[in-house]
């Protein structure tokens, strides 16, 4: 008698294997559903344009706020710094003149 009470027939495995798909089945429909529901914003190139819009604008604006230099302080600047440049280039060119020579010196010595 212990034997029959273990067995499963076939019909509970059908059953069971028919509440299975149903169960899945519903999942999946539930899946769809959450993905329809998040496609439903704009698209990317929408999102990437109102992005751009925006960023577009925000520069604009912050480049109101700027203090811009007169026409005669940036030309005063512009000479300015070609001047140090230069100085600087002479400078530079002159100490590499003299560490050549003391180095070729040195080297006569030995």
């Amino acid at each position: 008698m212990a034997e029959n009470e273990n067995k499963v027939t076939s019909e509970e495995i059908e059953a069971e294997v028919q509440e299975n798909e149903a169960k899945v089945s519903e999942e999946k429909v539930a899946k769809k559903e959450k993905k329809s529901e998040k496609s439903k914003g704009p698209g990317f190139f929408a999102r990437l344009g109102a992005k751009l819009k925006k960023f577009w604008k925000t520069m604009k604006s912050e480049l109101k706020k700027v203090t811009w230099y007169s026409r005669q302080q940036t030309v005063i600047s512009t000479l300015l710094v070609l001047v140090v440049m230069v100085i600087a280039g002479a400078v530079i060119g002159v100490l590499d003149v003299l560490f050549s020579l003391g180095l070729e010196g040195l080297a006569n010595l030995f």
